[in-house]
């Protein structure tokens, strides 16, 4: 499977789909704690009651967002659409880190199905258009190996120690500092797919 990664565009993709995996999970590691906390110690300040139906704003608009999948492929083609992806997250620890305002942290958690559908939803399309049959399981293996091995669990490993060592001081954490982080992986991370992201068209490809 490791084979697969010889053409420099899909070790790109691969590299990527680590940061990008990582930034998801910085997400569902400190979005809670972020949520709860009160507004005095830098939080949102929202009710523990409302945390989970807040978060699953996002979960709500991940599925509206697949079902545009097929027609923004289509229309911007693989990497355009990968990039928005990816930005999605930077644009939402943007709002987290600058402008911690209630009301702008609900509606951004909409921007979780751009986040997941347009970069790892096509990413598993573009595993499924690109590679032969014969190899197609394995180039699957091997992006979920990144997605949801690696990625989930160095973000789950390092993320609680950041949030609780690194940038809290005296019971008191600096989240903008912390969201920072995830906010440049994930624009590093844009830029490099946009400019190195260059796959050869296949003839069995059904999408540029």
């Amino acid at each position: 499977a490791v084979k697969l990664l010889k053409h420099p565009a899909i070790l790109i993709l691969w590299l990527v789909a680590f940061v990008d995996s990582f930034v998801l999970y910085s997400y569902f590691n400190w979005t809670g704690t972020f949520l709860g906390t009160g507004k005095e110690a830098g939080g949102v300040g929202i009710p523990g009651n409302w945390i989970m139906p807040v978060m699953g704003l996002g979960q709500i608009s991940e599925m509206l967002t697949m079902v545009l999948l097929g027609a923004t492929l289509k229309r911007l083609g693989w990497r355009v659409t990968m990039v928005i992806g990816i930005l999605g997250h930077a644009a939402r620890f943007s709002v987290y880190a600058f402008y911690p305002n209630p009301a702008a942290i609900v509606a951004v958690q909409l921007l979780h199905g751009v986040c997941y559908a347009f970069f790892f939803g096509t990413v598993y399309i573009f595993v499924d258009n690109y590679f032969p049959k014969d190899v197609r399981t394995s180039a699957q293996g091997l992006f979920n190996v990144m997605i949801l091995g690696i990625g989930a669990l160095v973000a789950n490993s390092v993320c609680p120690y950041l949030m609780q060592s690194v940038f809290t001081q005296n019971g008191a954490t600096n989240f903008r500092g912390l969201f920072l982080g995830p906010l440049a992986a994930s624009t590093l991370a844009a830029l490099a797919l946009a400019l190195f992201f260059r796959p050869p068209v296949r003839p069995e490809a059904t999408t540029n």
